[in-house]
C-alpha cells in the first residue's frame, strides 16, 4: 500500500498541467477549535445551559473534515461544497436514528482572474444572497520555505490582515493563480491555506488542504453565474453584523429573564 502511494505521489509531482487544460481539485477543510470552546445559544437557550456532553458533541461535529471541489479552466474557476450522505446512528430528539443529507460548509464561489470579479452564493438564516464584488487584492509575502504536499513541491507565502496571519502553500508546476474559496494571486495553484477564523462565537483555526487533482475530459466552459440581483461583500458584512447584534440582544434578554 505504501509503495502504491509513493508511486502516485511521484506521478503527481512529475505531472504538469497545461494552462489550456480543465482540471478538478478536491480540498478538505478542517476547523480546529480551542480546548476551552464553549457555546451559548441565542436567548440563553430559554434559560438552559448546554451540558459538557452536548458541547463536546457539537465541537466534534463542527471539526469533522468538509469537502469542496475547485474546477479550473483558464482564468475561470468554480468552488463548490460536496454533498454527502451520512448514516447517523445516534438518536435524534425524537429518539430515532436515520439517514440524512449533510451539506458541507462553504458557498459556491465563481472567480474570473482576468476580470478580477467573483460571485458567491450565500445562504444565511434561511435567506439566499448572491454576492458580486472585486477579488481581494492579497499582498502575499513570498518565502523560501518549501514542503511536499500530495507529491508536489509547495512553496510558502504569508499574508497579514487585521492582525491575523494567513499561510498559503502553492505549486509552481501547476499553472493557475487560483485556489480554494476567494484565495488567489500566487504564481501557482494554492494547495493549502491555514488561517484564523471567527464567525460570531465560533473562533478557531481553519486549514484547507488539497486531497486530489485530476484533468477533466469535459471541455465545456465554466458558466458565469446568472443572478437577478446582487449585493457586495460590504453589504453582506453589514447583514451579518446586524444578525449578530440581534442574537446578542436575544441572549441578553434570556439572561435577564433568568435573573
Amino acid at each position: 500500500m505504501k509503495n502504491i502511494f509513493a508511486i502516485t505521489a511521484i506521478f503527481l509531482s512529475a505531472f504538469s498541467f497545461a494552462q489550456s487544460e480543465k482540471f478538478e481539485v478536491t480540498y478538505s477543510t478542517r476547523l480546529i477549535l480551542p480546548e476551552d470552546f464553549t457555546f451559548q445559544p441565542p436567548g440563553g437557550g430559554n434559560g438552559r445551559q448546554m451540558s459538557k456532553e452536548m458541547i463536546d458533541e457539537m465541537k466534534k461535529r463542527m471539526q469533522e473534515p468538509q469537502t469542496n471541489t475547485l474546477t479550473i479552466f483558464g482564468d475561470q474557476s468554480i468552488y463548490k461544497p460536496v454533498e454527502k450522505i451520512s448514516n447517523d446512528q445516534q438518536n435524534n430528539s425524537n429518539g430515532r436514528g436515520g439517514m440524512r443529507i449533510m451539506r458541507t460548509s462553504g458557498d459556491n464561489i465563481y472567480k474570473d482572474i482576468s476580470t478580477k470579479i467573483y460571485f458567491k452564493d450565500v445562504n444565511m438564516f434561511s435567506k439566499s444572497y448572491t454576492v458580486k464584488d472585486n477579488l481581494p487584492n492579497y499582498d502575499w509575502k513570498m518565502t523560501r520555505e518549501t514542503k511536499k504536499i500530495l507529491g508536489n513541491d509547495a512553496r510558502k507565502a504569508t499574508l497579514e490582515k487585521d492582525g491575523n496571519i494567513t499561510t498559503a502553500w502553492y505549486a509552481v508546476n501547476i499553472p493557475s493563480k487560483s485556489g480554494p474559496e476567494n484565495y488567489w494571486g500566487l504564481p501557482g495553484l494554492i494547495l493549502e491555506v491555514e488561517t484564523e477564523t471567527q464567525q460570531g462565537q465560533i473562533k478557531g483555526k481553519k486549514i484547507i488542504t488539497i486531497t486530489d487533482i485530476k484533468t477533466s475530459t469535459d471541455n465545456k466552459a465554466i458558466e458565469v453565474p446568472k443572478a437577478k440581483s446582487t449585493i457586495t461583500e460590504a453589504d453582506l458584512e453589514k447583514l451579518q453584523k446586524e444578525q449578530r447584534q440581534r442574537f446578542e440582544e436575544m441572549r441578553n434578554e434570556g439572561v435577564n429573564k433568568k435573573d
